[in-house]
């Protein structure tokens, strides 16, 4: 185990980079490949373009794999056209600074409190595991991420 600590913005994050390499290079589909529905289509057409420069270096530090989403979730068509989308990927390590994006509800279940890093880009970090790539499931981070896309492929397709 090599852990080296990893800061980003508030965030100083202990991660094992090479346990996270290695778990992303196991995963043959991410979660969106493995699904046939048209945001998911949509989502894989634009993905090289979602993530804003700082966070694709923030997750080569990491070791994770952009391109091995566990999920995304299609929450909303804005007035705009743009399509509101969240997802998460997963890195083994721990969070030393920083808070936890997930906020506990009165009524039970949790909310998300992101940090935008754009004006169409948001991000956080919680202690989870939730449909993880990882075989071993302790300590594991998950990054939460919330997006704005354009429909990029057959306009037939989408569902407003």
């Amino acid at each position: 185990m090599s852990n080296t600590n990893v800061k980003y913005r508030d965030w100083v994050f202990n991660v094992d980079r090479e346990l996270t390499i290695q778990a992303y290079a196991n995963v043959l589909l991410s979660g969106t490949e493995n699904c046939s529905c048209n945001y998911c289509k949509n989502y894989i057409a634009y993905r090289d373009k979602v993530f804003p420069e700082e966070i694709n270096r923030l997750f080569y530090d990491l070791g994770i794999d952009y391109k091995k989403e566990v999920e995304i979730i299609f929450f909303d068509t804005l007035p705009d056209g743009l399509h509101r989308i969240g997802g998460w990927f997963h890195f083994k390590g721990h969070i030393l600074t920083g808070k936890d994006c997930r906020v506990a509800l009165p009524t039970g279940g949790y909310t998300l409190d992101l940090t935008a890093t754009t004006d169409k880009f948001s991000v956080g970090f919680a202690n989870g595991n939730d449909l993880t790539h990882f075989a071993d499931k302790i300590d594991l981070i998950q990054v939460e991420f919330m997006t704005c896309i354009p429909w990029v492929i057959d306009k037939s397709l989408e569902v407003l």
